[in-house]
């Protein structure tokens, strides 16, 4: 734990003896208890592994099993052995295993002096090799998409039209926000960043020909759309032919925790009501009685065209870019399926940053950081490798969470969190061994309070950073971004740039009751002084927004950026907000707002295409 951290702007702040208390309390952890023997988790960095071992005297013969997670076993039955004394009268003994371990999860068993020790192993690269993505791409909101001629709407066939349309123009990139399980009944959360699980993918999106044309124009009404998909998938999955539903349930058996899954989402539609108030037989995941077997089975068969349909992205020849979000919804189903996993009481987010002068209560439990060592980490882990499955950039949403993450007790505000450690070496051994079997690239959203030790960690990592103009501006001399980044002018928590470049986003904070009159002059005074000097470094006469959108994208497609990543909505200067942070959903419409053009208009749009051609001829000048 962290009782203390330095925030934005250069200022230390302690947490409160009733926050920490709160924290201790829900961590339920015994700081007195002595330490393992092994610990449960061992990172064989490059292949290699050295365990230490706690024991009461020197060890005078150490045996040591492997066994590998692809099947097969290897034994040493003579380790050399480095005793050091411990200060408890203990002593840590430190063994070598000859040669090097393919990568993956191994479990080693150390027999000495009459014990078997257990531990986990994760065999990863130090530094993960360089993969080099497409330089240029393009980011959409999948809710967003929409068509006019044939009702094609906010799902995985018109994410695939878009990456194709996007890569004919040179974005070989197509990123998008998170694409997984949501509650869109009772209870409703729309929000990307709650899902219901981070295993599997949201079934709103997954397309099916003939489906009806809804309506396509202003707010997504997720009940009624998640309403139509439900009905539309029992329709189809009644007309599939018995060969090819047995062929769905032969896959979904294959599927790690599928079965519960299913049964989760039927067992929610025949409640629904949060599942802390279920009978206690079903919330403790006993037995759920009543989960109707043709639900479970259109569930199964939504994940199955899902992945299917995602697979079908990528072989446009798009690289995906997809998110991996922190957490996931109190009432979903990876808090009920892993209660252990998952801290209650306590909430994560974020403290006081440019995005929130109040901090952000972020509602989802965050994972406990012991009990996610006892099984080396296998639920981050098959979340990476569902998104590695179809992504060739994954970015990790709050990377400083591998380090530590801001806790908020029940009933604190959220500036009055505590920060919380985490096992970093091993969480960055879990992701990198996901990502090399994968040969993805991996992006950490460094933005906020993220202090240099993590950054300088991402770097000798090899992991990617992200580089957002609209933070750099203002900065003398203005730092261009690093080969090892992603560069945008923004992110999707962010103003798009014509609203920004103008301040119209400020207004906006104002009227949501986000700042004061005075708090909203004077940042406006900050904000013209930043534009100001952002338009005189690159060079601009003309300061309309749309001149200076076009100036500062060139100035990024002719940067050191590994890609570059451009807001469809910007070439069109949009100024309308996708999510403002800190808000409900009863105050902005946050995640709701669909796009102003369909997908079949895009042709149409010069400023559009014609920008998109002109970067990737830019980026491919500058390697």
């Amino acid at each position: 734990m962290q009782l203390a951290y330095w925030d934005v702007r250069g200022r230390l702040r302690r947490a409160s003896p009733e926050a920490v208390r709160a924290v201790v309390e829900a961590l339920g952890v015994d700081a007195a208890a002595p330490p393992p023997a092994v610990e449960p988790v061992t990172v064989a960095w490059d292949g290699r592994l050295r365990l230490k071992l706690r024991l009461p005297g020197p060890a005078d013969r150490v045996r040591c099993a492997v066994l590998l997670e692809g099947g097969g076993e290897l034994e040493e039955s003579e380790l050399s052995v480095r005793h050091v004394r411990g200060r408890d009268g203990g002593v840590e003994c430190h063994v070598a295993f000859p040669g090097r371990l393919p990568w993956g999860c191994h479990r080693a068993v150390v027999t000495t002096g009459g014990r078997r020790l257990h531990t986990v192993v994760l065999s990863a690269p130090r530094r993960l090799p360089r993969v080099a993505p497409p330089r240029l791409g393009l980011w959409v909101p999948t809710y967003g998409l929409w068509s006019r001629t044939d009702g094609l709407c906010a799902d995985f066939e018109a994410l695939r039209r878009a990456a194709s349309w996007a890569l004919a123009r040179g974005a070989g990139v197509l990123a998008t926000l998170p694409l997984f399980a949501a509650l869109l009944d009772e209870p409703c959360e729309p929000s990307p960043y709650l899902p219901a699980s981070r295993l599997f993918w949201n079934e709103l999106f997954v397309h099916l020909p003939g489906s009806r044309r809804t309506a396509v124009t202003g707010l997504v009404d997720y009940r009624a759309a998640f309403a139509e998909k439900r009905a539309l998938l029992e329709e189809s999955w009644r007309q599939l032919p018995d060969r090819r539903k047995e062929e769905v349930r032969a896959w979904a058996r294959r599927q790690p925790w599928l079965a519960p899954y299913t049964a989760f989402r039927a067992y929610l539609e025949r409640q629904r009501r949060p599942w802390r108030a279920w009978p206690e037989v079903a919330r403790s995941g006993v037995r759920l009685e009543g989960a109707d077997p043709v639900a479970r089975d259109v569930y199964a068969y939504a994940q199955w065209l899902a992945d299917r349909q995602l697979q079908g992205i990528t072989e446009t020849g798009a690289c995906l870019y997809l998110d991996l979000p922190l957490g996931a919804h109190p009432d979903g189903f990876d808090p009920w399926q892993f209660r252990g996993l998952f801290v209650e009481g306590v909430s994560a987010g974020a403290p006081p940053d440019p995005f929130s002068d109040l901090g952000q209560d972020w509602s989802f439990p965050p994972v406990h950081p012991q009990r996610a060592r006892e099984d080396g980490y296998a639920y981050l882990r098959a979340c990476l490798a569902r998104l590695f499955r179809v992504a060739r950039m994954v970015r990790l949403d709050h990377v400083m969470a591998l380090h530590r993450l801001y806790w908020i007790p029940k009933g604190f505000p959220a500036t009055e969190g505590v920060y919380v450690r985490y096992p970093a070496d091993e969480l960055y051994a879990a992701v990198m061994l996901e990502a090399v079997r994968a040969g993805a690239v991996v992006v950490g959203e460094d933005l906020g309070t993220v202090p240099g030790t993590v950054r300088r960690e991402l770097k000798r990592r090899g992991l990617w950073r992200m580089y957002v103009l609209a933070f750099e501006a203002g900065s003398e001399p203005l730092r261009p971004p690093a080969p090892d980044t992603v560069a945008s002018l923004g992110t999707h928590d962010t103003a798009p740039f014509a609203s920004w470049w103008e301040g119209l986003d400020l207004v906006e904070l104002h009227g949501l009751g986000r700042m004061t009159a005075e708090q909203m002059s004077a940042e406006r005074g900050r904000r013209q002084a930043v534009v100001t000097a952002l338009a005189r470094q690159l060079g601009l006469r003309d300061p309309s927004p749309r001149t200076a959108l076009h100036a500062a994208l060139r100035w990024l497609a002719e940067s050191p950026a590994g890609s570059v990543l451009v807001h469809l909505e910007d070439l069109w200067l949009a100024t309308a907000c996708h999510n403002v942070p800190g808000t409900t959903g009863d105050q902005h419409p946050n995640w709701r707002r669909r796009l102003r053009y369909p997908v079949e208009a895009w042709d149409g749009l010069p400023e559009v295409s014609e920008t998109l051609r002109d970067l990737a001829a830019r980026r491919s000048r500058h390697p």
